[in-house]
């Protein structure tokens, strides 16, 4: 039996067949299907409903404070509940698990609905509401980024991953659309209604997947999962915590781009009509490309690092770019570096992690992700209005690059990576952890039980 067959770790590099061997496809499994296709539903409606709600609070409070409150509601509920997310991935099915928080979203969204449709509903509904589903949410996220792995399997996780994304940015895209002509036609109920009604296809989806199709996890017999146990072994393990210090530095400096390509668009481009709305699909356009990337690819730890360095040097032009159209072409690169960041990301910590351990791992990235994205974008609006949303960008675009080579070079000279030149059909710089470096990353022998 092979390491990964085992649920051990994986090597720096993640692809979906050895050398040689023909690679697996997605999608031709009746599970796999089911479940993309639940997805886009769900999403579409979910992403319709949260820009009918942001601009029906603005419109009931006019005032920007309510309104992002009500948009950081959610954030603050799942860093506070992700690590609750993460045991009940590991403690439950992850299925099981998804099926009741569906079910719940639903609930959230059929209330809200009807208090519209009955001119009942205030703003302490939509602040309670998105307390709620933000709640919900941070249970059910770790379990969904485990149930990929399940619906999939390790050797198609990364193209799964990827697809995970591309539609989650589109679905964006699309349900910004479509948030208007469904408002002026159905009302606001009519589209909280809808989104409650689109639950109800990832729902069906759940019930129909065949259970005994599925790629589950090995359990081990009388072990209860705990949150420290999976802190100390992200802390042992030399790859996660090096891709968890990416994955918060992006968060920090580099997250903040969309709230600040707002106030960039607001201020200087108020003559271009929906330049905001543009500036978005082009970076959606762009995610496609990345995964497209990372579809033909594989992903390694080079690769993830090297797409942290290049987000920050785009970041940097985004800032000097003049015009929209300018900032149009340099937002498309963006686009499709984040996208292979993310799922570079995502892929490699669930590879690279025992499978007892996978959902409080996914819950340790999103809770360090989206902690530092909130405080990021604190920081970064503050610092745009003091200083201006360029300034704003190229600093967070010179921090990841300067911290992440930062990492490199310590690494390195602490000879805990290896950096050379492989010189192919194209030559390109690799980065790689050394194979057994000393001191606390040595991976201890009870390394696969919880205490």
């Amino acid at each position: 039996m092979t390491e990964r067959e085992k649920g051990g770790t994986t090597p720096d590099r993640v692809g979906d067949a050895a050398p040689g061997v023909h690679a697996p496809k997605l999608l031709v499994s009746r599970n796999q299907r089911l479940y993309y296709a639940g997805l886009i539903v769900s999403q579409t409606g979910t992403n319709t409903q949260l820009v009918a709600l942001g601009w029906y609070t603005y419109q009931r409070s006019h005032d920007a404070f309510v309104l992002g409150f009500v948009t950081a509601a959610p954030i603050f509920t799942m860093v506070l509940f992700s690590q609750v997310g993460g045991l009940a991935a590991d403690r439950f099915p992850p299925r099981r698990v998804l099926l009741c928080t569906h079910s719940l979203l639903a609930l959230v969204a059929l209330l809200l609905g009807l208090l519209s449709c009955s001119g009942s509903l205030e703003v302490w509904h939509l602040v309670a509401s998105s307390l709620c589903v933000g709640s919900i949410n941070a249970i059910g996220l770790p379990a969904e980024q485990v149930f990929v792995s399940e619906v999939a399997g390790d050797s198609l996780l990364t193209r799964a991953v990827t697809l995970n994304n591309v539609i989650l940015n589109l679905s964006l895209v699309v349900g910004s659309s479509l948030a208007g002509p469904l408002i002026g036609a159905v009302g606001l109920g009519g589209v909280v209604l809808l989104n409650g009604l689109s639950y109800l296809a990832m729902f069906t989806a759940l019930l129909l997947i065949r259970p005994a199709q599925l790629h589950v996890r090995p359990r081990r017999a009388g072990a209860r999962p705990r949150v420290r146990s999976a802190w100390g072994y992200v802390w042992r393990s030399p790859s996660l915590t090096l891709l968890l210090l990416v994955i918060g530095t992006v968060g920090l400096f580099g997250a903040s781009l969309p709230s600040l390509l707002l106030l960039l668009t607001a201020g200087e481009l108020t003559e271009e009509a929906g330049a905001y709305g543009i500036l978005l699909a082009v970076i959606s356009v762009g995610s496609l490309i990345g995964g497209w990337l990372t579809w033909r690819t594989d992903i390694s730890l080079g690769t993830v690092l090297m797409s942290s360095l290049l987000l920050g040097f785009l970041e940097l032009g985004t800032a000097a770019m003049p015009s929209l159209l300018a900032l149009g072409l340099v937002l498309l690169p963006v686009g499709a570096v984040s996208l292979v960041l993310r799922a570079g990301i995502l892929s490699l910590a669930q590879l690279q992690t025992l499978a007892e351990f996978r959902g409080r791992v996914v819950a340790i990235f999103q809770l360090v992700y989206r902690a530092c994205w909130f405080l990021g974008t604190l920081v970064a609006t503050w610092a745009a209005q003091a200083w201006g949303p360029r300034t704003a960008i190229a600093v967070g675009g010179a921090a990841v690059t300067s911290v992440v080579a930062a990492i490199i070079l310590v690494m390195t000279v602490f000879r805990a990576m290896s950096v050379s030149l492989v010189v192919r059909r194209l030559p390109r710089v690799s980065l790689a952890l050394t194979p057994d470096p000393a001191g606390r990353h040595r991976r201890p022998p009870h390394m696969a039980a919880d205490p």
